[in-house]
């Protein structure tokens, strides 16, 4: 794959594999190994691969949940189905089998609350480098600027992937995109220089 279709495919549809191989053509094509465009690329993978894992394990983490509770379910139906009780052991028995019930569920909405603290960090982690990159690429192309409109303007651009009520689909997508943009930026001085 020639860099230009690889570069295509990390702008048009991102993955740690898609970025492998830009990576590799990047390389192959005479990008040193110490290029800004290569440190951004780097990161982008990173954040891509975290994310890829995080959502995997949480898909997985959200299925073993719901089969738990399936399965302690079907156990507190079936000891109350086979077994002769009066009404007030029966009863009884819906009432503890309930609260059992209730328990697992709470226990299995953990796994999305720790899956969200996971991914939050990934997200604050790209957001920590972005602020960086950024910061230096308007120092180069905005040297007029001062420091704190500087700031300004690189934490409004950034704030929705710290705000707790944006969507992580929406997060996710404002970081890839600015990935992208600083790759581009990147590798358009590199080919320009």
């Amino acid at each position: 794959m020639s860099v230009n279709l690889s570069l295509a495919a990390s702008l048009s549809s991102p993955t740690p594999a898609v970025l492998w191989q830009l990576r590799g053509d990047l390389l192959q094509g005479g990008v040193p190994p110490e290029a800004p465009a290569l440190g951004v690329l780097d990161n982008f993978f990173a954040f891509l691969n975290e994310l890829s894992a995080g959502m995997s394990a949480h898909e997985y983490s959200k299925l073993a949940s719901l089969l738990d509770i399936g399965a302690v379910g079907g156990v507190a139906v079936q000891s109350l189905i086979e077994s002769d009780l009066t009404a007030v052991d029966f009863w009884k028995r819906l009432l503890v089998g309930g609260f059992s019930e209730s328990l697992m569920v709470l226990a299995s909405r953990q796994y999305v609350k720790a899956f969200k603290a996971e991914v939050a960090s990934t997200y604050h982690r790209a957001a920590w480098y972005l602020f960086g990159e950024l910061w230096q690429l308007s120092a180069q192309y905005q040297p007029e600027l001062e420091p704190p409109a500087r700031r300004q303007h690189i934490e409004k651009l950034l704030t929705p992937i710290r705000r707790q009520e944006v969507d992580d689909t929406a997060k996710a997508v404002l970081i890839g995109r600015l990935f992208q943009i600083l790759l581009l930026v990147h590798l358009t001085v590199k080919i320009e220089d």
